[in-house]
């Protein structure tokens, strides 16, 4: 089974490929410097010099475990170089020096800076193409989670470890990405619920005249019973006609209708009032619906987040158990 399939398996999601490559680089480095050395032997490779290079670049290169020089161009034997202080390293080429010169029988290894970005490892006498020196060094390995299930040069019993930490940086990547995506969905939700309440406050719907801002629904109610009051005592159509002029003129039958009429006009308040009622009791409706939503998206995102917590807590200790145990080993 292919190292993602595992991390996937751990994390529950899709992973981001590029980056558990990286994470299980990563890993691999963190543990090999961790190693006991009978483990961290199991990630070791060589690296020949000769007349090209005579020196060897340190970049990426993990521990020196040993290095070795043939003794003779022909018929010698890949003997063992010992290693002396950098600081002493001009005294490598002095053959009246007895401490530090390096001679094919005995030859001296050092690791010092260089011009470049990169320490560098040199071997006294120089390597020629006849008389190599072999660098036992540990390898840092590059992984492709998605091919691979093994990991060249390094402890099968680590293996294990590396989907570990891939799995708890995975789990850190969702988390740091649901700090954005949560924002959005719960904006885009509060955002539904402000514009519901305004509807309340603004009372501006646009489904028809009945609900256009010209047409508000207490301006309405208002002017019905402004109508009302006109045809009661407010010279409505006139002085003698609203229901007290014809009450003053004993026009019993003018009265009646001035107050039917005046009847219809609460009336028709009465309803436009309702519908106002009606349009605030939909959009608190809809507020409250929205609300809901903001509630649901926040219980869910808050149990998401906290399941990739509480994973990556045991991911984490499962990990640090399995590495103590290969270094008490």
């Amino acid at each position: 089974m292919a190292f993602d399939t595992q991390i996937t398996d751990l994390v529950g999601g899709t992973i981001d490929q590029v980056a558990c490559d990286q994470w299980a680089a990563d890993a691999c480095k963190e543990i090999i410097n961790q190693l006991p050395a009978k483990l961290k032997v199991k990630c070791a490779t060589t690296t020949t010099l000769s007349n090209s290079p005579t020196v060897m670049d340190m970049d990426a290169v993990g521990d020196i475990l040993h290095v070795t020089r043939l003794s003779a161009d022909s018929g010698g034997y890949q003997i063992a170089v010992r290693e002396i202080p950098a600081m002493h390293s001009g005294l490598a080429t002095d053959p009246t020096d007895l401490n530090y010169y390096g001679t094919v029988t005995d030859p001296v290894y050092w690791i010092d800076g260089n011009t470049s970005d990169a320490a560098t490892l040199y071997v006294k006498p120089t390597p020629t193409s006849a008389q190599t020196a072999i660098v036992h060094h540990i390898s840092y390995p590059t992984v492709d989670v998605s091919a691979v299930s093994i990991i060249a040069n390094f402890p099968d019993e680590a293996e294990a470890l590396v989907v570990l930490y891939v799995a708890t940086r995975q789990l850190l990547q969702y988390q740091n990405t649901m700090t954005t995506s949560w924002n959005n969905d719960i904006t885009t939700a509060l955002t539904a619920v402000n514009t519901a309440l305004d509807r309340i406050t603004t009372y501006n719907w646009t489904n028809g005249a009945t609900f256009d801002t010209t047409n508000k629904q207490l301006t309405r109610v208002k002017a019905a019973l402004d109508d009302a009051e006109d045809l009661i005592n407010a010279d409505e159509p006139s002085a003698t006609t609203d229901a007290y002029g014809a009450l003053a003129g004993e026009d019993l039958e003018l009265m009646s209708g001035a107050l039917s009429v005046a009847s219809a006009e609460i009336g028709r308040a009465q309803a436009h009032l309702g519908e106002w009622s009606a349009i605030g009791g939909m959009a608190i409706q809809e507020a409250n619906g929205f609300i809901a939503e903001v509630s649901s998206r926040l219980q869910q995102d808050t149990t998401k987040y906290q399941w990739y917590g509480d994973q990556y807590a045991k991911l984490s200790a499962e990990y640090a158990r399995g590495l103590a145990a290969l270094k008490g080993g």
